[in-house]
Formats: structure tokens, sequence, C-alpha cells
């Protein structure tokens, strides 16, 4: 794989590519008796929770999993005032909707895909957890934006974008750079 000037690996981590985890599925967590808020994703293998663990850590946010139903995984920051903000963007009451300033961004993108990407035959899909048809749109545009236009899944997969074409995967794997460790096929390879 060639170096990307534009991939997640020349960018430096911030606290905006968190907004990949909430197009994968991530939820906020805020207030009670604890200050700012955490953000939790739900994910299915070991070596997407130890990726994501350590992306939080790139951006020094301490983090933790736990035993979530269905055998998953949840992956969790610890509660934090420096999170507030961002969970303030993506929230209206208890309801999640995605921000006017969403711009997702190769570090994002990676997130997005160490949290819900897999191979199939078709491609790449980029999963979503969300019934938020806004939300949908809006991540298939910022995809498109990114030079990764996929065709919507719909309900046959559940909600969430294909990436198809050898160009298209290509432009992918630069953005997402390097597979983790123990991801193998469900990484995006150009």
């Amino acid at each position: 794989m060639q170096f990307s000037l534009f991939g997640a690996e020349a960018a430096d981590p911030v606290l905006e590519d968190l907004d990949g985890l909430l197009l994968a599925g991530g939820d906020w967590v805020r207030g009670g008796s604890r200050p700012g808020a955490r953000l939790s994703v739900l994910v299915a293998e070991r070596w997407r929770a130890e990726a994501l663990r350590a992306e939080f850590a790139a951006r020094s946010l301490a983090s933790d999993t736990a035993p979530a139903p269905g055998e998953l995984i949840a992956v969790r920051t610890e509660f934090t005032e420096v999170l507030a903000p961002h969970a303030a963007r993506w929230t209206r009451g208890a309801s999640l909707r995605a921000p006017a300033d969403l711009a997702l961004t190769a570090s994002g993108l990676r997130l997005w895909a160490l949290a819900a990407g897999k191979a199939d035959e078709a491609g790449y899909l980029l999963l979503m957890d969300s019934s938020d048809a806004a939300l949908h749109r809006r991540a298939g545009g910022e995809l498109a934006r990114l030079g990764v236009a996929a065709v919507d899944v719909g309900v046959r997969m559940g909600s969430g974008w294909r990436v198809t074409s050898v160009k298209r995967l290509r432009r992918l794997a630069e953005l997402v750079g390097e597979p983790p460790l123990g991801a193998r096929r469900d990484w995006p390879l150009g």
C-alpha cells in the first residue's frame, strides 16, 4: 500500500474524528452524577475493541471494555468534560442527530471501519446502526466527499453503505491506512 498524504496515518488524531464512531452506531452517555460525557460503541470482535482502545489512547482518552448483550463488546471512553461539547454537537434531547458541522475525516473513516466495516463478496460494507434517514444520507454524502462514493445497502444488510469499484476500494484503503492486528479480511485492501 502506498502512503497517502490525505489518509488517516498522515493526520494527527483529534476528537472530531470520533464522529466516525457515531456513524458506526456509537452513542453518547451524558451527565448524571459524573461530569462530562462518555462515548460507547458495540463491536463483535476482540480485535475491533483493542484497535478502538488504541485509537482512544491516541486521542488522550482512557477507555475500557465491558460485555454487552448478544456476545458483543462495549468499548467505552472515560467520562470526561473534554467530550461534553462533542456530545452536545450530536444530541438533541435524548436523540442523536448529525451536527451541522459534520465533516468526516480520513481518521474518522478509519474509526468507522474499525467499529463496523467488513468485506463481502461485492465490496466493502460500512454498516450503520441508525434508523435516522437524515444521518444515513449525511454519511453517504461524507463518503462521496472523501472520494469513496458508495451504494446504499438499505434494509437488505441493515443500514449502511457498500464501496464497490476497484478505484473506490483503493481510495478507501488509502484513507483508512494499515489494517490493525487481527483484522484479516475485514479490512479494505487496495
